[in-house]
């Protein structure tokens, strides 16, 4: 990994209060441009098979949870912070995913929220990714690895999207990023598609302990950025790995590129068996999606929290059991 400067890796934190509330009133607006991207077939035999031993694997006592703080109940534990990268996809489903995120970039939007410039909703756009995590390959391979049963996120616009990085192009201020912030979804897949060698900067960061260790501290952890003692960097190095977080519950920011391009696609998923759990809040939404929009939006998702079942069979979902292990 290419060493980066101390101001290369500065990222700020979201901002929160009033400044949502500002945000969400004038959110929901889709300036998006038409996607006619020839996309491949979707199929079964894209998920990976072969297990990997993943560099970072950390539970949440690891980030300093107790366990009456962890998610779960009796017969169901659901301990698991982080673990990756792994590979979800084969080599030719990772590069087709690759292929499909290069083409959607002319209908990716800028904000300055959160991620500075990605497409959300892809699921919506793409009938391939729609395809890939409505497979029961594919959420039997992501629930064995989490060790809860997982579906598709209820919360479309915020389930999956692809974010992109590159050095500012003219007239931007700065370069996109990630800023430190924590997701509304518990169970989050980030998977690159790229590979290290196309970029310099763009480290996925997270900072390895409590959100009020953050919190007490933030003008010092953005400051410091990966220098700082509590923060950890992920080591993502070619196409398809993917690293799986509890984003409610872990902080995390992507820094800079200040060389080329970088590419990853974020899926987050739903345990129908935990749906209470979900710690998805209506402010988080509401700045990136609207106010009526995300009024809408959890409608749907208290109808999945209270009838799973009649959710998934609606929605065209396999209903997996609940026997998965890491």
């Amino acid at each position: 990994m290419t060493a980066t400067s101390h101001e290369e890796t500065r990222v700020a934190a979201i901002t929160t209060g009033l400044d949502r509330f500002k945000r969400s009133l004038r959110a929901g607006a889709r300036t998006t441009r038409p996607y006619r991207f020839r996309e491949p077939v979707w199929d079964s035999a894209l998920v990976a098979n072969a297990e990997t031993s993943p560099a970072v694997t950390a539970d949440m006592a690891d980030f300093g949870y107790l366990p009456h703080e962890c998610h779960g109940r009796p017969g169901v534990p659901d301990s698991l912070a982080m673990t990756g990268p792994v590979a979800l996809l084969t080599s030719e489903g990772a590069q087709l995913l690759r292929e499909i995120g290069q083409a959607l970039k002319g209908s990716a939007v800028h904000n300055d929220y959160v991620v500075s410039h990605r497409i959300r909703n892809v699921e919506t756009v793409s009938p391939f990714v729609h395809a890939m995590v409505r497979d029961a390959a594919f959420l039997r391979r992501v629930s064995a690895l989490v060790g809860v049963p997982l579906i598709p996120h209820p919360l479309r616009d915020a389930g999956v999207q692809v974010n992109y990085y590159e050095p500012p192009a003219a007239g931007m201020r700065a370069a996109p990023v990630a800023k430190w912030h924590r997701d509304g979804m518990n169970y989050v897949f980030t998977m690159t598609l790229s590979d290290r060698d196309e970029y310099e900067g763009g480290d996925y960061i997270y900072y390895q302990g409590r959100p009020e260790g953050f919190d007490a501290r933030p003008d010092e952890v953005t400051s410091a950025g990966s220098h700082h003692p509590d923060v950890r960097t992920a080591p993502f190095r070619r196409v398809g790995d993917t690293l799986f977080t509890r984003g409610s519950r872990v902080y995390h920011a992507v820094t800079p590129v200040t060389r080329g391009h970088r590419i990853t696609l974020a899926v987050s998923l739903f345990c129908p068996l935990l749906g209470k759990q979900d710690e998805n809040r209506f402010w988080h939404s509401a700045p990136d999606d609207g106010l009526l929009r995300t009024v809408n939006n959890w409608r749907h998702l208290h109808q999945a929290i209270r009838r799973p079942g009649s959710y998934c069979r609606r929605e065209g979902i396999p209903i997996l059991g609940t026997s998965n292990s890491r």
